[in-house]
């Protein structure tokens, strides 16, 4: 899960508001030196108003993010669209979301974390 934050050029410096504010965030914070390498799709089901899913594919050091209706990916992070926007602008912490039962993780576990990596951490 991604727990860097920081003012894309459609959000504040609170971070993304709403669900397509977050994905111009990712597209913007993307690092691709850290994805080298790497050949991954997430899907981020995110519940709740204004809600959806958000796939994440990785490859050639790139990232494309798109809405879409299905949840099919390598790895799927299920947690309310409320918390993944807190954890964009710093104000809630994926880690302690997965132990409280709140971030739901299928698939790969180390891939799944390495998905914090792969965007700029909050200024």
């Amino acid at each position: 899960m991604a727990d860097p934050a920081g003012a894309g050029e459609t959000t504040g410096a609170a971070g993304p508001a709403t669900l397509d504010e977050a994905v111009v965030w990712l597209r913007n914070h993307f690092r691709p030196e850290a994805a080298e390498g790497l050949e991954v799709s997430y899907a981020l089901d995110l519940g709740g108003p204004g809600g959806g899913v958000l796939r994440l594919v990785i490859a050639g050091g790139r990232v494309e993010v798109e809405r879409t209706a299905e949840a099919d990916a390598d790895v799927v992070l299920r947690l309310s669209v409320a918390d993944y926007l807190a954890v964009l602008a710093g104000r809630a912490n994926a880690d302690l979301l997965y132990m409280e039962g709140r971030l739901e993780i299928e698939g790969d576990l180390a891939l799944a974390t390495r998905v914090r990596t792969l965007f700029r951490p909050r200024a």
